[in-house]
Formats: C-alpha cells, sequence, structure tokens
C-alpha cells in the first residue's frame, strides 16, 4: 500500500504544486485542502493509476 501525489507536467504555465491523490466515486482526484491525506493504493491501483496519469500529462510520485 502506498500514497501518491499527482502535478500537471511543466509546461512553462507552471509553477504547479504537487497535490495527494484521491480515491473518490468517480475514480482518482487531486485531494484539496480539505482533504490532505492522500488515500492508500494497493498495486493494481497504482498501476491503473499510473496509466492514467501517463495519458493524461500528470507527473506521479511516492509520498512519504
Amino acid at each position: 500500500m502506498a500514497r501518491f501525489q499527482a502535478r500537471p507536467r511543466e509546461d512553462g504555465l507552471g509553477p504547479y504544486r504537487w497535490a495527494h491523490v484521491v480515491k473518490t466515486p468517480q475514480g482518482f482526484a487531486q485531494g484539496t485542502i480539505y482533504h490532505q491525506s492522500g488515500d492508500e493504493f494497493d498495486e493494481a491501483e497504482a498501476r491503473e493509476l499510473r496509466a492514467l496519469c501517463d495519458r493524461m500529462g500528470f507527473e506521479l510520485r511516492r509520498a512519504s
């Protein structure tokens, strides 16, 4: 189980901040100030999240 953070890839319009990734009924989302700690993801969810971030143009890192 791991927590992740995501942000848009640098495109010259940033700087962009890292935000915790959370689970919602609609799928994955970036957390807000009201949901600061990220959700725990298992291996299958982490693979799905990485594929989604690659497809949508987001950087992904494991949160410590």
